[in-house]
């Protein structure tokens, strides 16, 4: 389903219309957004291409056109149980990662020699015995369609949940901070309808661990805390003794399927383990999935919620 942490792998449109701020004349029509024109990757894409696929659980590798691998994502990704429009918004959201990804990162053909992988820490999640009509529907009705930044195609990444705002790139993803500037905090509301156990979490992790992990300069970790916190809230930096760590390269190093998310109301020493208690699901960059259901079971349409998520993005057609 969702993507407990994604994207392992680690894996970009102007802003559009602002509204003027108080009263205007009701005659008064919109200014039109200037038209950016597309880079060649993004321009290149005029018919769907056929993209290969690492298969984990045998080594093959899989040749499939772009829209039928998104089934795949998707249904790995959030499954049949999310509204319509929620299944759109991951549909385009997980288009324009794919190509982001293979355009900017070379997608996984250093390690597998291919374009994509079905193991969400090296790609995005995929499963094609999950896909159902309601799936196959969402991603045909938004064939084609990507969000771009400058022309280029934007950096989409997506999480499962978060408490009430997403984070900053800085905050998830520092090595990207320069590519994708745009990707900033939101407000979302996600944690309403997740399941219990994104809302609030404990994990314990041996103490001998984490030291080797800090070194020596770290001592015996019994002071060991959230040093400073992230324009979002959540954690950026873990310090004890004279050493300090990034809380994304503890939280990767530790395991992004054991430590949920740097979303960290603490992390202490107690006994022979460092326990740290948080909230949400994942890296917290851009669209919250969690938050996607929300929005749509509200009756927003899967257009408005993306648009919401990466608020400096422009929606873009690649392809019939």
């Amino acid at each position: 389903m969702i993507n407990k942490n994604k994207v392992a792998a680690v894996l970009l449109s102007i802003f559009l219309l602002i509204s003027l701020a108080g009263c205007q004349p009701t005659s008064k029509k919109p200014t039109t957004p200037p038209q950016v024109k597309k880079a060649p990757e993004v321009a290149k894409y005029t018919q769907e291409p056929t993209i290969s696929l690492y298969r984990t659980a045998t080594g093959a590798t899989q040749n499939l056109k772009l829209e039928q691998y998104l089934k795949g994502v998707v249904a790995a990704e959030i499954g049949p149980k999310f509204p319509m429009e929620a299944l759109k918004a991951q549909a385009i959201v997980a288009r324009t990662m794919t190509l982001a990804l293979l355009e900017y990162e070379n997608g996984t053909r250093g390690k597998h020699n291919t374009d994509a992988s079905d193991d969400h820490t090296e790609f995005q999640a995929y499963d094609e015995t999950k896909i159902t009509d309601n799936i196959s529907k969402a991603v045909e009705a938004t064939r084609g369609e990507v969000l771009t930044y400058n022309g280029k195609f934007a950096y989409a990444l997506f999480h499962a949940a978060s408490k009430d705002k997403t984070a900053s790139i800085t905050e998830g993803f520092p090595k990207l901070a320069k590519k994708a500037p745009y990707l900033v905090p939101v407000d979302t509301n996600g944690l309403k309808n997740a399941p219990a156990k994104y809302k609030n979490w404990t994990v314990k992790i041996p103490r001998s661990e984490v030291q080797a992990i800090m070194g020596s300069k770290a001592g015996s970790l019994n002071d060991i805390h959230i040093s400073k916190k992230g324009p979002s809230g959540r954690a950026m930096t873990i310090s004890a003794g004279q050493a300090s760590i990034s809380a994304v390269d503890l939280r990767e190093k530790v395991g992004f399927d054991r430590l949920y998310s740097t979303a960290l109301s603490s992390v202490k020493a107690e006994g022979n383990y460092i326990v740290f208690r948080g909230n949400a699901w994942g890296h917290g960059v851009g669209m919250e999935q969690w938050g996607t259901y929300t929005m749509a079971k509200e009756g927003k349409n899967a257009r408005q919620i993306v648009e919401h998520y990466y608020p400096k993005t422009m929606w873009t057609k690649l392809y019939k």
